[in-house]
């Protein structure tokens, strides 16, 4: 449970919202969600004012083939959110400055909830001179306009950020907001076609931007969205930016008093312009001084990073945080903000000497002249014009355009790439199962690919079998072949064949085993409440699931059981084929543990090469999911990578539909079952009050057949060698090594390759 919240900061957050709600124009009413959270943002008031450092550390642990685009990347085009109740005029005037000038082509891709929204939004965006054949609108379910804190995290998927292809990671974002929540994952898998990742990590985008050379810059808020109560440490943090998105160096910057910015976020007060150049708001006199604390403090550590630092002025009047640090860059433009009347109308003409100042600054930090027309001055940097867009209306709800936006980077090389995103190192895939080949792929300028077509190699890639061509983008469900050859150099290729002809192709970046085998299946489908156990269903927080097996004492009915014991729930929170657990009391996560005899005998154990566990299901509003073995060495729950505790699962996904989520066993299983075989497993739901819809649970045992362990002794020595050449030259079936109804010396040679092999 993550949250954070006293009396005092509830009065202050109350306040804010009356006052946000009061400078709302009457054209967006109802009073749209504001930027900040219901509830208020945590904040911490001991907080180092010191920005810091962190990295992950341990080996392994880097991810070099996961990378994070800067903003000043290049970029195809920018995700919006439209909603004709919030700030609709805002939204379109960033929709026609982006479209409207013919000498660009980036793409508004537009995320509407209805028919009529869309109409809506095509009435605004005439009006703001927008080119509407360069918007493409999503239809995707919302709560509110703030696309850039729950929209998808961008991220290229291989070693080079320059050619390898797009994908999205989506990070977990606020409670109340659940159909927010979903829009990551929906705009990957059911629009854009990209590989989706769920990073278990709660932040809001505004609170983080990739820099130069794999870093991060964030504030100090992710440490009280992830507290270090809930196992986030700094070093599990660093951790998992550097897994999720390939940040290197991650960046903790002070968070702003909730007194002068309620959001939290860095985006309030600090943008980079590109890998040299940074803004950084300078509070004008008077001004909340722990405010002018942070952002002086923060200057000289940037300046210290090799950043030359720009500082347009900020200031609040009441709760509304005015700020220029709130823009966006599409490729040689960036959007800023402006309040008063003599630049943009509708703003306050208070504020006309403020906004020149500001585009003067703003100019020169892209190496232009600080006086209009803004000529380029710097001729070593490419020409970038500032377009000032009118957001006096939208910034009482502690937010402006940066808010509202997400870029869409830019696949730029001619040919397609492509990077498999599974298998992954150390899987077993056995001949006659069915397996989930999956993969992120681009090409020039984001255009669709048409095909992909998947093939194996059992030799390291020697030779290729084609599997299928396939007009699936992501992912496809590969019966492998019952007849395989046992090999620990397999690969599986996936090529993107482009509309123009051009291919590329990648396959796993280390071979994985394909064999002959067996696989020992158990799940709910029998013998629930005889063997197969399940118990539930709340518990108040993760100190009372620690340590104990069975935390929540309450069974599963053996009815409800059985209902997990095939895939077959196509509906949604009401499907009956699916276990709907209790509803979950106030200050409540709901919490399951299930228990099952995988083993026979206890000699079985000696046969396993690999335990797969798999839940399908999800919990209520989008609430991280999270599935987790039980250690019986240290009497904890665990990863089975040598990790326990919280944060520390087999698996995790986060959605509003049914998914599976897959954990991997790879040895050392005696520590993860009693002396009976039976191995216990906990599917919990991080957040208060939401319930979980299980669909499917099972625990798979594989074995794969060494076909060099001739005597099936379970070692490979001459004796397997010898009984062997005995078989060969008795021409005897056995001695059929590949499998191709003749005894004949390809069989012998493929025999000897694998004999000093090993297995």
């Amino acid at each position: 449970m993550k949250t954070c919240m006293n009396a005092a900061l509830l009065a202050v957050v109350s306040g804010l919202c009356m006052s946000a709600a009061a400078q709302v124009s009457a054209t967006d009413a109802p009073p749209p969600l504001p930027r900040y959270r219901e509830g208020g943002t945590p904040y911490n008031p001991n907080q180092s004012l010191v920005p810091y450092a962190i990295k992950a550390q341990g080996a392994g642990v880097r991810n070099a083939n996961i990378s994070s685009p800067p903003e000043y990347s290049p970029s195809r085009g920018v995700l919006y959110r439209y909603f004709s109740s919030q700030w609709p005029t805002v939204v379109a005037a960033c929709v026609g400055a982006l479209t409207g000038d013919p000498n660009t082509d980036e793409i508004a891709y537009v995320c509407v909830t209805s028919a009529s929204q869309q109409t809506s939004a095509i009435t605004q965006f005439n009006a703001a001179g927008a080119d509407l054949s360069r918007v493409v609108f999503l239809t995707v379910p919302g709560d509110s306009v703030w696309m850039r804190d729950y929209g998808p995290h961008f991220i290229f998927n291989g070693p080079d950020i320059s050619t390898s292809p797009l994908s999205i990671v989506d990070s977990h974002y606020y409670p109340s907001r659940p159909l927010d929540n979903f829009v990551p994952t929906l705009v990957a898998e059911d629009h854009f076609g990209l590989h989706n990742n769920h990073m278990p990590v709660y932040y809001s985008g505004g609170n983080f931007q990739p820099g130069p050379g794999r870093t991060g810059f964030m504030s100090a808020l992710v440490n009280l969205d992830n507290p270090a109560s809930a196992g986030f440490d700094n070093a599990l943090l660093a951790e998992l930016y550097q897994k999720h998105q390939g940040i290197d160096t991650l960046h903790i910057l002070p968070q702003l008093p909730f007194s002068v910015d309620g959001t939290g976020h860095i985006d309030m007060w600090m943008y980079l312009v590109d890998e040299s150049h940074v803004i950084i708001s300078e509070f004008i006199p008077g001004s909340n001084s722990t405010a002018i604390t942070i952002t002086d403090n923060a200057v000289p550590y940037m300046q210290n990073l090799g950043f030359e630092v720009y500082r347009p002025k900020a200031w609040n009047v009441t709760s509304t945080h005015y700020t220029y640090t709130n823009a966006y860059r599409v490729n040689n433009r960036i959007f800023g903000c402006v309040y008063g009347t003599a630049i943009v109308p509708g703003g306050n003409a208070a504020y006309n000497d403020e906004d020149a100042e500001a585009m003067s600054i703003w100019n020169q930090a892209v190496g232009n002249s600080p006086i209009p027309p803004y000529d380029q001055v710097d001729f070593t940097r490419p020409k970038v014009t500032i377009v000032p867009i009118q957001c006096f209306g939208i910034i009482p709800a502690a937010g402006a355009i940066h808010c509202i936006v997400k870029q869409v980077p830019r696949h730029g090389p001619s040919i397609p790439a492509a990077f498999v995103t599974s298998p992954t190192a150390g899987d077993i895939w056995l001949g006659g199962t069915t397996r989930t080949i999956s993969w992120a792929a681009s090409d020039e300028d984001n255009a669709p690919i048409p095909s992909f077509t998947l093939s194996y190699s059992l030799n390291g890639g020697v030779s290729w079998t084609e599997i299928v061509t396939t007009t699936n983008r992501s992912s496809y469900q590969w019966t492998l072949p019952s007849n395989v050859i046992y090999t620990t150099n397999a690969l599986i290729q996936v090529r993107a064949n482009s509309a123009d002809t051009d291919t590329a192709a990648a396959s796993n970046l280390i071979p994985i085993t394909i064999a002959k085998g067996t696989e020992k299946v158990t799940n709910f489908s029998t013998g629930a409440g005889v063997d197969k156990f399940g118990w539930g269903h709340q518990t108040t927080a993760w100190p009372i699931i620690e340590n104990a097996r069975r935390p929540a004492a309450t069974a599963v009915t053996n009815a409800n059981l059985l209902r997990m014991g095939a895939s077959d729930a196509v509906g949604g929170d009401t499907d009956a084929n699916r276990y709907i657990s209790p509803t979950v009391s106030s200050n409540q996560e709901c919490t399951h543990t299930y228990e099952f005899n995988v083993l026979d005998r206890a000699s079985e154990i000696d046969e396993i090469d690999q335990i797969v566990v798999r839940w399908e299901g999800y919990s209520d509003n989008c609430t991280m999911t999270e599935l987790y073995v039980w250690d019986h060495v240290q009497s904890r729950w665990a990863d089975a990578q040598g990790n326990v505790g919280q944060n520390r699962f087999l698996a995790n996904y986060a959605g509003n539909r049914d998914a599976v989520m897959t954990g991997r066993i790879d040895g050392d299983f005696a520590r993860y079952m009693d002396a009976n075989g039976q191995m216990t497993f906990l599917v919990y739901a991080e957040r208060p009050l939401d319930e979980t819809f299980g669909d499917h649970m099972s625990i798979t045992l594989t074995k794969a057949y060494c076909p060099t362990d001739f005597d099936g002794s379970g070692f490979v020595d001459f004796v397997d060698y010898s009984n062997f050449v005995l078989a060969f030259e008795a021409g005897a079936d056995d001695a059929d090594f590949d499998g191709s109804g003749f005894v004949d010396f390809v069989d012998f040679n493929l025999f000897v390759q694998a004999f000093e092999a090993g297995c």
